[in-house]
This record gives C-alpha cells, sequence and structure tokens, in this order.
C-alpha cells in the first residue's frame, strides 16, 4: 500500500502534466509513442514526428464552404478523447479507491463501468471518423456509406426511397472504415485484433450478463483489455504511417502511467463463492401464471 496523498497526488500528475517551456515560452504538452509498443508488441512507430497534427500539417484540412453537418462533425471531434479521458480517470479513483484495502477482492464497483466507457470512446470515435470519411471523400461507394452509418435504404411500393437503422456489430465497422478510410485490412486472426476481441467478449458478458459464469474482472485484467481498445488504434497507425486519432499516444502514456501503481484487485458478484442447495432456495419472481406446485410463493406458504 502506497500512503494515499501521495499516491494521489501520482494519479493528479498523470492527468495535469507539467507544461513544457522551449525558446518560445510556453508550449503543447506531447506525448511520444513508449518503448513498450515497440519491445512488448512489436509495433514500429518511428515513422511519428512531434507536432504531427499541427496547423501546418497536411493531417490537417480546412473548409472552403458553409457545411452545417460537417461543422457538427468538428465540434464532436474531440470527444471520443474526453471519453478516454474520463475512463482513465475514473481507472485512477479505483485504483486510490483499493490501494487501502486489506481485502483484495469485492463487488462490482467501478471495473465494469470502467470497461463500458471505453468501448464507448472508441464508438465514439469510429462513429464520428465514419461521418467525417463519408462526408470528405467523394467517391465512396454508397453501399459502404451506408454501411459504415448504420443505415439501410429501399424503395416502396410507390416508387419513394425509404430509409432506416441497421445495427452492426462494431468490429465489422472499424474493419471497413479502415479499409476504405486508409487502405488498411486488419488481420483478423493477428495478436491485436484477438485481444480487443477477448475485451468485447468480456464487455459481452457483463452487458448481456452470463450468468453461468458469474464474471468477474481484475485491475490487471481490466488494465489488459483499455490497452487492447488502444491497441486496436495504435497498429493501424503503424502500418498506415500517421496516427489515425488525434493525441492517441497521450492516451497510451497515461494508461501506462497508471499501470505502474496497480495493486491487484477482483471485482466480483457478492454470490461468486456462495453454494446454493438444490432445494429451499427463495428467489425474485414477479412472473404472472407461475406454477405455484413447483414454485410457491412465500405469502401462502
Amino acid at each position: 500500500m502506497q500512503d494515499p496523498e501521495e499516491l494521489e497526488g501520482q494519479i493528479h500528475d498523470i492527468f495535469h502534466p507539467e507544461p513544457d517551456y522551449g525558446s518560445e515560452g510556453l508550449e503543447w504538452h506531447e506525448m511520444p509513442p513508449l518503448k513498450r509498443l515497440e519491445k512488448h508488441h512489436k509495433l514500429d512507430t518511428s515513422y511519428w514526428k512531434p507536432l504531427e497534427y499541427s496547423t501546418i500539417s497536411p493531417l490537417m484540412r480546412v473548409t472552403r464552404e458553409e457545411d452545417p453537418e460537417l461543422a457538427t462533425i468538428i465540434k464532436s471531434h474531440t470527444a471520443p478523447f474526453e471519453l478516454f479521458m474520463g475512463t482513465f480517470r475514473l481507472f485512477g479513483d479505483s485504483i486510490l479507491a483499493y490501494n487501502h484495502s486489506k481485502e483484495r477482492k469485492g463487488p462490482y464497483r467501478y471495473y465494469p463501468a470502467i470497461l463500458m466507457s471505453a468501448w464507448s470512446a472508441f464508438e465514439a470515435y469510429l462513429r464520428i471518423d465514419s461521418e467525417l470519411l463519408v462526408k470528405t471523400v467523394p467517391n465512396l461507394p454508397t453501399l459502404i456509406k451506408h454501411f459504415l452509418l448504420e443505415k439501410e435504404e429501399w424503395v416502396d411500393k410507390k416508387g419513394r426511397i425509404q430509409q432506416n437503422t441497421r445495427y452492426r456489430p462494431i468490429q465489422e465497422r472499424y474493419w471497413v472504415f479502415l479499409k476504405y478510410g486508409f487502405g488498411f485490412e486488419y488481420d483478423r486472426e493477428g495478436t491485436i485484433w484477438q485481444l480487443a476481441d477477448q475485451a468485447m467478449q468480456k464487455r459481452d458478458e457483463l452487458v448481456h450478463y452470463k450468468h453461468a459464469d458469474l464474471p468477474t474482472l481484475t485491475t490487471t485484467e481490466l488494465w489488459l483489455h483499455l490497452e487492447a481498445i488502444l491497441l486496436l488504434m495504435i497498429e493501424p497507425s503503424t502500418k498506415v504511417k500517421k496516427t489515425i486519432m488525434h493525441s492517441l499516444y497521450e492516451l497510451y502514456g497515461m494508461l501506462e502511467q497508471l499501470r505502474e501503481l496497480i495493486e491487484d484487485y477482483e471485482e466480483r458478484p457478492n454470490f461468486k463463492d456462495w453454494t446454493i442447495t438444490a432445494v429451499g432456495n427463495m428467489f425474485p419472481c414477479p412472473f404472472n401464471n407461475i406454477d405455484d406446485d413447483k414454485y410457491p410463493d412465500m405469502g401462502n406458504e
């Protein structure tokens, strides 16, 4: 266990780094790719240069005409970064909360919400940049536009064009997004894609609750799932030689610093270790037309 005040200060410094000062005064703090990406994940980040998204970068564009739809996209463009920041701050809060706990396991509190929040941030990135891709690339096939924006169109009996929403798995949309946005075809059998798939499976176990398994999450498992979500964007960046999401390595740097403060803890359902006997168990069951012979109500009993 660390001193709570010292730990709180370390976590605060991760999210509020000291500003950089150069020859011209205050400069933008920019986190470069960390060595872990190369050493542990074998990713070549040598393409990265400081100020990759500066105001004079070829990755930056400027509008030439009024476009309210594009203006809305631009206003939302920092939302994925902000959602990831909120996710990591909550992870930092969990590290601080469990630092003084003698018991190293307890009920669901932080971890399911943190994992779902991370996927929400990734979904926001994919949603917003899919809208931007459709808006800025004129020769994108119509079917691909509909696929990315989860729309479908058809002609009704009166010859009118009708439109509906058609939801698709996030991994499918992301694969198509990379192919048509960057010319990159992700290897679905590759290590990083599989790690992200495991993170999605854990998310699904909690959202579509896998009651037979009573899913648990440890701090280390959660951190690896968070890393896998960021790697899902970092690996394509290293292949196409441009970072596909602004400030991506800054997010990864924060997550790596949080890893150094982890003391493993497990969040789990309260009844995980209980032994339930076959007969005599009471359980909430508010439905109509229940079989009273098999499951008598306690009021009549």
